[in-house]
């Protein structure tokens, strides 16, 4: 094998091994909340307490890919908050097996619609540019909900592909 050959391979898997895993990794955040993250509103036509427990469910069972931690959640329907369920969660990355903090409030639109506030955050310092990682942790969840169809709204950290980051 060639010498250059050998770099370019070299090279290519260097980018693979610091890199999100495709699909969705094209919303890469580089600092927004003083480390990577991402923040979503999820919407989903059904009741509050319908997405709050198949999302527990899914996360005991691993998540979309096996890697999600379901760390705890809370009911706070009887309290007088908006908010009506909490939720928190760990993920491991597949490359270099790094973990990912999510938490997701729920809030009851109405008796037949749900909006979920998706966090995710690197556990790791310095994580400035995550690949599009914390994005692929919350619509990679999502997706592996089962739930046909929602609505999806970035509010912070994650840009949409060829976004422009101003840099302070």
């Amino acid at each position: 094998m060639s010498r250059l050959l050998r770099v370019a391979l070299l090279l290519a898997a260097l980018v693979v091994a610091k890199s999100c895993q495709p699909p969705d990794c094209d919303h890469v955040d580089c600092g927004t909340c003083g480390n990577a993250c991402c923040i979503l509103n999820v919407t989903f036509p059904m009741a509050a307490k319908t997405v709050y427990s198949a999302m527990i469910e899914t996360l005991k069972k691993g998540g979309d890919d096996g890697r999600y931690t379901f760390t705890g959640s809370e009911d706070m329907t009887h309290d007088n908050m908006t908010a009506k369920y909490i939720i928190q969660s760990n993920h491991m990355t597949l490359v270099h097996h790094y973990n990912d903090t999510q938490n997701f409030l729920l809030y009851a639109d109405n008796e037949m619609s749900t909006t979920v506030r998706a966090f995710s955050i690197s556990k790791i310092y310095g994580a400035y540019c995550d690949y599009g990682q914390n994005y692929k942790n919350l619509i990679g969840y999502v997706k592996g909900l089962g739930v046909k169809e929602y609505k999806v709204v970035p509010v912070m950290g994650c840009p949409p592909p060829h976004a422009t980051v101003k840099e302070l």
